[in-house]
């Protein structure tokens, strides 16, 4: 069996805790990598109650408050920019720090998106898919799409809401797993079940109808990597001055000059001209929702 699976003397196990003398065979030198097998390892030795068998699992929702966090980060703003202090002359930019901080992880970053055509000239062949071989030189990163990779590469080591919903969205793959390998096939409900009937990730992204452009398209970037289970809750209005018949007709009170609604969009709703997506669901609530707690509030009204 492997290496690090064996049983491993106290005396060892106290010089290895105590002083860095060698390492275990088969054991990782990523940071990350060594506290996945840790968390993994406690995991299997705590109680493990009796599960669910697939298609028969009860619904499970995760929710995840946003107010104007950062979704992606982006070239200009976050990656390349440079802090503004007066003591040192040539700061390095956000994305420099990260490339030398997780520098292993940023190299197996490179040579994944590397192909065989990375080290012929841009100007002879002008495809955003081939990958330069510049390392840290950002200058020779030319396209779009390019600038895409990295920027998700930078957010999954940063406090992004990309980063939360990408650890949660991993119930999906996790659930599809379940059903793959003990789920009941003989069911009818297997026939066209799908992770998606139970479980929901739900961003309540309490500001989503003033997103300006590049926050628009990162939540579009959002439902296109992720699975269906992906949805979103949001707080919409319309002014009621001048009132109008069907005003009247709600019996709105005299003196209310807005109409507030809670939206749901997922990947599946249609496209607006401006980027958005037209709800799915449009329920008007009693008033402004934010009273005074704008985290918990924002929750409450997208259950």
């Amino acid at each position: 069996r492997p290496q690090i699976f064996r049983p491993i003397p106290m005396t060892e196990s106290f010089f290895r805790r105590n002083f860095p003398v060698g390492t275990m065979e088969g054991w990782p030198e990523n940071r990350e990598a060594r506290w996945r097998l840790n968390a993994l390892a406690r995991g299997l030795g705590l109680p493990i109650p009796r599960p669910y068998r697939a298609p028969f699992i009860p619904g499970l929702t995760v929710l995840i408050p946003h107010y104007g966090e950062a979704i992606l980060s982006s070239r200009e703003s976050d990656l390349l920019a440079r802090p503004k202090r007066e003591m040192r002359v040539d700061p390095l930019p956000l994305l420099s720090w990260l490339a030398e901080k997780y520098h292993d992880e940023f190299d197996n970053f490179l040579e994944r998106m590397d192909s065989k055509k990375a080290n012929q000239d841009l100007e002879d062949a002008p495809n955003p898919m081939i990958w330069p071989r510049a390392g840290k030189d950002w200058e020779q990163y030319l396209y779009p799409e390019q600038w895409e990779k990295i920027g998700m590469w930078a957010s999954m080591r940063m406090q992004t809401l990309w980063r939360t919903v990408f650890g949660l969205m991993q119930y999906h793959q996790a659930l599809q797993c379940h059903f793959e390998a003990q789920g009941d096939h003989t069911s009818k409900f297997s026939q066209r079940w799908d992770p998606a009937d139970c479980f929901t990730c739900l961003v309540s992204m309490q500001m989503y109808r003033h997103f300006n452009k590049t926050q628009v398209d990162h939540t579009n970037q959002m439902f296109a990597r992720f699975p269906p289970s992906l949805r979103v809750a949001y707080i919409d209005h319309e002014d009621c001055v001048p009132r109008t018949l069907v005003d009247d007709a709600d019996c709105l009170h005299p003196k209310q000059k807005r109409r507030y609604f809670s939206c749901l969009i997922d990947k599946t709703c249609k496209k607006l001209p401006d980027g958005k997506r037209e709800p799915c669901y449009r329920i008007e609530l009693p008033g402004f929702p934010i009273l005074g707690d704008g985290k918990g509030d924002n929750q409450n009204h997208a259950i």
